[in-house]
């Protein structure tokens, strides 16, 4: 009974919060970006909910139990890596006046000023449509293992009521998610917490768990092969140095440019802010992962073998209801909810917004768009949000077997595909159109091949290396960028012909409210 009137209390906040946030979308980049004039506050906390996926707070535990230490190499200390690396990026992407509404968008001002239908924008927000729209499957699968634990209803059924969050929150965008996410990441923090503590005073503490975990052989699953004695507290684990390496630079480097990071970069009211954004989120994710690693851990402690027909995505939620006090455990649960309900959100913003803004609304308008077109635009996407959000619903009745991982080869494709047109494009001014088409299909391309053949060597490194040679060959190969499609990235005081270009990108005309000043 507790923990249904706390998840109602819940959903009562996510529709009035949503319904308040969307009356600050007077535009189609406040529905895209927040208008750009995000706060340090609602920044930090969307960065910090964004990350607390379920892939954190279900995966990263589930791998811990399975893995020990591993987990912590490949996962936490990657994830941390890409947080170290983004305030790098967040200066350069906010540094024009007006940035771009959308990663793609970006990638065509960087490499494709002067095209009027861009196939870097179509063939990005393709690519961003599939893999975000797995990222967004991902969360309704942990949504409806912890709503099915908290009512007692089947799994099946309890993944339809993430629509119900979902009807609200897509009404207001950027906004609705950045506004909703600011209370998720409090009741992420305080639901880890808890649960860790819980975790820890019934494992006897932190000397009992790593004793248990150095000699332990209990199989993971009951009935299943015995572990080998000390593997939890090996380096890698059961999954070679290979695999783990491709893991962690998957989740290191692939993350950092993850395009709805890129995105998230946009949105605060200058570069100051996007660069504290993130700053302040790597401190605060410390006070997170640190609970999670004890759950993880000390869970094998509690549980020393799962029931048969449980995944390891289903054990923060098993540990909860048979450990913690009623209050407490549904706290913690609503803190998985609210991670499944606020990166779910983003993603399925993104995927709408490549769909409608980056192919529909490219391909199909006018040179420049009015208020009137803006709005239609807008009204668009929370009806593209909420359809895209029901067939996430529908593909997640039959769920993958480790949330993480999914996350992990999503990450590992961007990052093969996007890393060296990022950091290049950002910080080179050489770095040209030819480079970043070679980079992106060769990258992606020798990163499938080597993660579906399995390949000895990490495919991380195989996609990345494979990406950097081809983005090379292509940038001197061919003549130089013209200035417009560099000088916003490097300049404080940018030529007309650049604002001109900037203009055309975002289709707007000279008069525009939100043009380049």
């Amino acid at each position: 009974m507790i923990y249904g009137v706390i998840f109602a209390i819940y959903f009562l906040f996510i529709i009035i919060s949503s319904i308040k946030s969307s009356k600050q979308v007077e535009s189609l980049s406040d529905f895209t970006t927040g208008g750009h004039r995000m706060g340090l506050k609602l920044g930090v906390g969307t960065t910090l909910a964004t990350w607390l996926s379920v892939a954190s707070i279900m995966g990263v535990p589930g791998n811990l139990y399975r893995t020990g230490f591993a987990a912590i190499y490949g996962w936490v200390v990657g994830w941390f890596v890409a947080t170290a690396l983004m305030p790098i990026l967040a200066y350069k992407v906010r540094m024009p006046a007006m940035p771009t509404r959308t990663f793609p968008e970006f990638m065509r001002l960087r490499y494709e000023p002067y095209e009027k239908n861009s196939k870097m924008q179509l063939l990005i927000a393709v690519l961003m449509l599939i893999g975000y729209f797995v990222f967004a499957h991902l969360q309704v699968v942990g949504f409806g293992i912890v709503f099915s634990t908290i009512t007692g209803l089947k799994y099946e059924i309890s993944i339809f009521f993430f629509l119900a969050v979902l009807l609200f929150t897509s009404f207001g965008g950027f906004w609705s998610v950045a506004a909703t996410d600011t209370l998720n990441a409090v009741l992420i923090f305080v639901g880890v917490v808890v649960a860790a503590g819980v975790v820890l005073s019934n494992a006897g503490g932190w000397s009992n768990i790593m004793s248990t975990i150095s000699t332990t052989t209990a199989p993971i699953y009951e009935g299943g092969a015995a572990l080998e004695s000390g593997i939890m507290i090996s380096p890698f684990g059961a999954f070679g140095t290979s695999a783990l390496l491709s893991i962690f630079l998957s989740n290191a480097l692939g993350a950092s440019v993850a395009p709805h990071w890129i995105t998230r970069f946009m949105a605060p009211k200058n570069a100051k802010a996007a660069v504290l954004q993130m700053t302040i989120s790597l401190l605060l994710l410390t006070a997170i992962f640190v609970p999670l690693i004890i759950i993880g851990l000390g869970s094998k402690v509690l549980l020393p073998s799962l029931p048969v027909g449980n995944t390891t995505d289903y054990l923060f939620p098993m540990i909860i209801t048979q450990y913690a006090p009623p209050v407490i455990g549904a706290l913690a649960l609503v803190g998985i909810c609210a991670a499944a309900v606020s990166t779910a959100n983003s993603m399925l913003l993104n995927c709408g917004t490549s769909l409608v803004y980056d192919i529909k609304r490219m391909i199909f308008s006018t040179e420049t768009q009015t208020a009137q077109d803006d709005n239609k635009t807008t009204s668009q996407l929370r009806i593209v949000i909420f359809i895209l959000g029901a067939l996430a619903v529908v593909s997640a009745i039959k769920p993958p077997v480790l949330l993480a991982m999914g996350f992990t080869y999503i990450y590992g494709g961007f990052g093969s595909a996007f890393f060296w047109p990022v950091w290049f494009g950002l910080y080179w001014k050489r770095m040209n159109r030819a480079g970043a088409y070679l980079s992106i299909i060769v990258g992606l391309s020798g990163y499938l091949y080597a993660t579906i053949t399995k390949m000895a060597f990490p495919a991380f490194l195989v996609g990345a290396g494979l990406s950097l040679i081809a983005c090379l060959i292509g940038v001197y190969a061919t003549k130089k960028p013209p200035l417009e499609a560099y000088e916003a990235f490097f300049e404080p005081d940018i030529s007309e012909s650049t604002k001109q270009v900037i203009r055309h990108i975002r289709k707007e005309s000279d008069t525009s409210n939100e043009a380049v000043s």
